[in-house]
């Protein structure tokens, strides 16, 4: 076998690796569409994706590559995963998308008859429970509010004050000063 064969042997199995690489990120792809992820967990997930292609495109570059790691192997594995990714990627993302919204659509019938008996029970439960909580809530805030209004009232609380003598002692300079008097 000549060196130009063997070159082009070399490039088409980098080529299909990045075939089953690209496969392999639509499971990635998969989890996230099932379980919407916080950006920097999509980070994280892509950086080990990315180390795991790299040991991978290394492990091969060994054993197809003779020990010579060349930038066209690179190249050729991008061109393997965007061919992929353009052509069945699409497909198989098309049709994951359609099973899993059908299959969320099938658990929320089934979920929503199932457990429709045990939400009617619980929220009367629930109502049961919580009227002393909303009674004692209701007490309070009537004792509270009637506190409240008692102090109003009180002659002793600075703002009821009705003597001005404070604002007329006040001195306007670079910052304001004045006398505080015990409030009688």
């Amino acid at each position: 076998m000549n060196v130009e064969t063997s070159l082009i042997w070399q490039l088409a199995c980098f080529s299909v690796c990045g075939i089953f690489l690209g496969a392999g990120y639509e499971v990635l792809r998969v989890l996230r569409t099932v379980i919407p992820h916080h950006s920097f967990i999509v980070g994280v997930e892509d950086t080990f994706y990315l180390a795991l292609c790299g040991l991978v495109l290394f492990g091969l570059s060994m054993e197809i590559g003779n020990g010579i790691f060349r930038a066209s192997y690179l190249f050729s594995a991008a061109v393997g995963a965007i061919v992929y990714f353009l052509t069945v990627g699409r497909l198989v993302k098309l049709v994951y998308t359609m099973v899993i919204k059908t299959a969320i659509k099938i658990v929320k019938i089934v979920f929503g008859k199932l457990l429709k008996p045990v939400f009617k029970v619980f929220v009367s439960f629930a109502h049961k429970i919580a009227f002393p909580f909303v009674h004692f809530y209701k007490i309070m805030n009537n004792k509270i509010k009637r506190a409240e209004a008692a102090l109003k009232k009180h002659r002793r609380i600075l703002y009821n004050n009705d003597n001005k003598l404070e604002r007329d002692e006040v001195v306007n300079v670079s910052r304001i000063e004045g006398k505080i008097r015990k409030i009688q």
